[in-house]
């Protein structure tokens, strides 16, 4: 799958010119990564493929790109799309981990579309725990499976539909909290999943 750029004409490819039906990312449309750093970068875009290679509680996955300080990605799933069912529809997998009595989080706010054109978003403006809405807090536990998974142990941020509107969404735009600095960003993505999904 080709790797798009991130200028104003860039166009998102129709569906049948994408991949398969994916629960989890399988085609990344733009990426305009910040300063700051540079993990995984060169590993663009196959390490963003697939299912999360979550490292539990207390490591985080070296499986990931880290976006830089204020850096975007756009991700799809081929034919596969996101729509509202019961609880969360998609989760967002970082490589938080827990050390002790804290969480070393690394924030993005998300944001979804139906057709590349129109976002809506997920609040995320906190600046200390707990950081509602954002990804990038949740220790990831799901490694490596690519079939359906359980929100409740596969670790990772889990998003509704419901709560910004949408019936349906295709694309997922990550954004990373440039304001932040220390502990809170540079965010570092393992991989989006699709909990209610339908192929069309």
């Amino acid at each position: 799958m080709a790797l798009f750029g991130c200028g104003a004409d860039d166009v998102l490819p129709p569906v049948e010119d994408a991949a398969a039906c994916s629960r989890f990312v399988s085609e990344v449309l733009t990426s305009d990564f910040g300063s700051g750093q540079a993990f995984g970068q060169s590993e663009m875009p196959e390490v963003v493929y697939g299912p999360p290679r979550g490292g539990g509680c207390c490591t985080g996955s070296m499986d990931v790109v880290s976006l830089g300080n204020g850096g975007q990605i756009v991700v799809g799933f081929g034919a596969g799309r996101i729509v509202d069912g019961p609880g969360a529809d998609l989760v967002v997998f970082e490589n938080a981990f827990e050390s002790g009595p804290n969480v070393f989080a690394e924030l993005a706010s998300v944001e979804v579309s139906a057709d590349g054109e129109q976002w809506v978003g997920y609040l995320c403006d906190a600046t200390e725990a707990p950081y509602d809405s954002c990804a990038g807090i949740s220790p990831v536990y799901l490694d490596g499976d690519d079939g359906p998974f359980d929100v409740a142990t596969a670790g990772g941020d889990a998003f509704d539909l419901a709560d910004v509107g949408l019936a349906e969404a295709r694309y997922v735009r990550i954004t990373d909290r440039g304001d932040l600095g220390g502990l809170a960003g540079v965010f570092d993505l393992d991989a989006v999943g699709i909990v209610n999904l339908e192929c069309r």
